[in-house]
């Protein structure tokens, strides 16, 4: 679901005339008045920042002050009639996810003097966390044999016991996988795993997504076609959008094959062979099948509950889109948008 603003807030970011706001307060020091560029960039499973600040006083040149390695939120909002409001301020809710200064440069130019940072969020910081709260050392080596921990248990191992972060109760309705399937699933099979690589194996066994927020909470979501609206956008009304841009791909592969039940490994593999099927394309290209094998899956249902889970985030992370909106701070990914575009009409 999209923020809960308030009525001052939504009014203010609708209207005309409308006054960004955007706090920047690192190591509890503001610097939202020295803002002269942001680009904020969130993905499905990356997420950076380029922030630029002015330094003309020379205040903020390395030697001075170090921003390397401070974690902190950027607080998106609006000049209001009831003052600055923004994302994490307390009303208006959740924030944003956090953000860790990775590098600060001092860029000199004609006239003017500017502090620019580089900054990585949560996907990035988890991608240079080993996994060692598992096994001993030096390999760290932990094992899910698959008859008690399902999906969104081994998650919450994950980012509550090893990273040290809060996962949110799952999503209800959940899309019958995330807490029903109990995968056999191995921790630093390949020595050092990083935590990102595990979340990235596990939330892609079902049809779910990841959210990051604020204070380090990870959220599962499932998004669904039948999901309401959180925004829509207009051409010729409020709230407008600027421009619209969607893209249909032709999806290859288009039919998924999953092997699975030989959890011993046999070769030849034992017969019959179970195979979870997406179903033969019926489009107008020809049919890509790419055959997938989980011996480890024994239950026809999870063999098919498999593939339709590789199919579906094929098709929904190969459709691209642009939509160009001015400032906005209720969105959060995989939000619903609708678009009304009159434009040519």
């Amino acid at each position: 679901m999209a923020r809960s603003l308030s009525g001052t807030l939504t009014t203010a970011q609708k209207g005309t005339g409308r006054v960004p706001y955007i706090r920047i307060f690192i190591n509890s020091v503001d610097y939202t008045g020295r803002l002269l560029f942001i680009e904020h960039i969130e993905e499905a499973y990356r997420d950076r920042a380029i922030i630029v600040l002015r330094n003309n006083d020379r205040a903020l040149d390395p030697g001075t002050v170090d921003l390397r390695g401070y974690e902190f939120e950027v607080g998106y909002g609006f000049t209001t009639g009831a003052g600055n409001e923004y994302v994490g301020d307390g009303t208006n809710e959740p924030g944003p996810a956090a953000l860790f200064v990775k590098n600060q440069q001092t860029i000199s130019a004609e006239g003017q003097v500017v502090c620019q940072l580089y900054c990585e969020g949560m996907w990035m910081y988890a991608r240079e966390q080993r996994i060692r709260a598992y096994g001993s050392a030096p390999y760290f080596v932990g094992a899910y044999d698959g008859t008690t921990d399902t999906v969104y248990d081994i998650i919450e191992d994950i980012i509550e016991g090893a990273l040290g972060w809060t996962l949110d109760p799952k999503p209800s309705p959940d899309d019958g996988i995330l807490d029903t399937f109990k995968p056999v699933f191995d921790i630093n099979q390949i020595p050092y795993e990083s935590a990102a690589s595990l979340l990235y194996r596990l939330i892609t066994m079902t049809k779910c997504y990841f959210r990051l927020r604020a204070n380090n909470v990870w959220t599962i979501v499932y998004p669904q076609t039948s999901d309401s609206v959180n925004q829509t956008f207009y051409s010729d009304q409020e709230h407008y959008f600027l421009e619209y841009m969607e893209k249909y791909n032709e999806v290859v592969p288009n039919r998924i094959v999953v092997y699975a039940n030989n959890p011993e490994l046999l070769d030849p593999w034992p017969e019959p062979v179970m195979t979870g099927d997406t179903g033969a394309y019926s489009g107008n290209y020809t049919e890509v099948l790419q055959p997938y094998v989980v011996a480890s899956i024994t239950v026809q249902a999870d063999a098919s509950n498999r593939a339709a889970a590789i199919k579906t985030r094929l098709d929904s992370e190969s459709l691209a889109g642009r939509l160009i909106v001015p400032h906005d701070c209720g969105m959060e990914l995989y939000d619903k948008v609708s678009v009304v575009d009159t434009r040519g009409g």
